[in-house]
């Protein structure tokens, strides 16, 4: 009899779930209903949320469309270039080598990005099996396409490599920025390391955050649950955004208009696309009525990989605290329009 019981009570909340869901479903792409207003939060205490309009420019690994992705070239330009591309916040990637270091690379191969196939003749280098040394013969620009479609690095070695087309440590990149500004910038960093490897790179990028005090400034990130289970338990002071599962569950919570507070968020930032992405396709994330249930719960919200001026647009007007580009000044540009 116990048995059957705990069936039907299985059951029974089975069938509430469904229900609860259903409304969900059929409004997932609906947009924000006519005259729809951002709803200030006075009271914000997250850093990361910003004024109405005011969005933060991101430069999605540093730049991604107009320099090579995760060098050091990238944010000499960035840097340099200020007057022009307006970046207020730098979004780049790390990983850990075999010998514990802390490097930019996006992709889990240094294979798409640089000639490590031709350097070690073999595909599949993983950044986890090169110690930092072995991939310092990497150039980091060969496979970059400028916008006119040309590879301007492409076939550099050995000496003819530039410094800042190397590997790069990201300790070495943060006290570039830090030590060539006046510490007005934010960073976004995802480690994208997996398993055992993304736990080590969490150590390394937590001990690297706090020894330069930038808690304050920095979000961390990572797609993958284990590793951002990790880091909520491990350090649960740095702040971090929420990860792909976390994502999902926020959205029903919005669509569905419960109370946030119930499921015990712990992350700062959504981190999320405009749609166009395979885990969220189904879902409308670019809306006021998004912004504003985020913001109740002093949640900022982020956009990648924003490369369009129209939806740059849109995600400005409804409220975006961040949008992230490989093209930044064509973000900068689109919230100095918005804002005339």
């Amino acid at each position: 009899m116990s048995s059957i019981l705990f069936f039907l009570k299985d059951a029974v909340k089975a069938a509430v779930a469904v229900v609860a869901i259903i409304p969900m479903l059929l409004t997932m792409w609906m947009p924000d209903a006519p005259g729809t207003e951002i709803v200030p939060n006075e009271n914000a205490t997250n850093p990361h949320i910003n004024e109405y309009l005011d969005t933060d420019v991101s430069a999605h690994r540093s730049g991604a469309g107009i320099v090579p992705e995760n060098t050091m070239m990238a944010f000499e330009y960035v840097l340099g270039n200020q007057d022009k591309l307006g970046v207020d916040t730098f979004e780049f990637d790390v990983q850990i080598t075999a010998d514990g270091e802390l490097i930019l690379l996006h992709n889990l191969t240094y294979d798409e990005t640089t000639n490590a196939e031709e350097a070690f003749g073999k595909s599949n280098n993983y950044a986890s099996s090169l110690t930092f040394e072995e991939a310092s013969v990497l150039n980091f620009g060969e496979n970059f396409c400028d916008e006119n479609g040309e590879y301007p690095y492409r076939g550099l070695r050995g000496d003819d490599i530039p410094y800042n087309l190397k590997v790069v440590k990201c300790e070495d990149v943060i006290d570039y920025i830090e030590d060539n500004s006046d510490g007005q910038y934010k960073y976004i960093i995802e480690i994208k390391s997996l398993g055992e490897n993304g736990k080590r790179a969490a150590d390394e990028l937590y001990k690297v955050l706090t020894e330069r005090s930038l808690q304050g400034r920095a979000i961390w990130a990572t797609s993958k649950p284990d590793v951002a289970a990790y880091m909520r338990e491990t350090y649960p002071d740095m702040p971090r955004s929420a990860d792909t599962l976390e994502v999902m569950l926020f959205y029903l919570y919005c669509r569905l208009d419960w109370n946030l507070e119930e499921a015990e968020p712990t992350y700062v930032a959504l981190q999320i696309p405009n749609g166009g992405n395979v885990i969220y396709d189904y879902c409308n994330f670019g809306t006021k009525k998004l912004t504003n249930y985020a913001h109740k719960y002093n949640i900022a919200v982020q956009y990648w990989t924003v490369n369009d001026p129209e939806e740059a647009v849109t995600l400005i007007e409804n409220g975006a605290d961040c949008i992230m580009s490989d093209y930044p000044q064509m973000v900068y540009d689109a919230v100095q329009n918005v804002t005339k």
